[in-house]
């Protein structure tokens, strides 16, 4: 077992638990700067398409909405100059996401946030 893991569990820990202080530096999330409402649409899309068709939008199970929160939202560089409330609007996409696509999910949110942004900066 690597010496660091077991620091590393309680960080991720703490975080899921909101007890963790914010630490300085950038933000983990590698993504450019974006406005909630972009950012809630590309999550919006992907988690539709991953959750089973059903008549409703499910429920976030509680575990994986603070998991979002802790290791997505609050890691985007933009979370900052957002609302509660739509911070509150892009964890329950992201943790539907979790649910169904896993750390995929989280990985495909990245790459298509990128891919946004590029298509904003070139024109394309």
């Amino acid at each position: 077992m690597d010496a660091e893991e077991p620091r590393a569990r309680e960080w991720v820990t703490e975080l899921v638990r909101e007890q963790a202080p914010p630490r300085p530096g950038r933000p983990a999330l590698a993504v450019p700067r974006q406005s909630a409402a972009q950012v809630i649409d590309v999550a919006r899309r992907l988690a539709v398409a991953a959750v089973p068709r059903v008549r409703r939008r499910p429920d976030p199970v509680p575990e994986l909405l603070r998991v979002a929160r802790a290791l997505v939202v609050d890691e985007h560089p933009s979370a900052p100059g957002w609302s509660a409330a739509e911070r509150a609007e892009l964890a329950d996409w992201v943790a539907l996401l979790i649910e169904h696509r896993g750390e995929d999910g989280v990985q495909h949110l990245v790459s298509a946030l990128n891919a946004a942004a590029n298509v904003r900066t070139d024109g394309r």
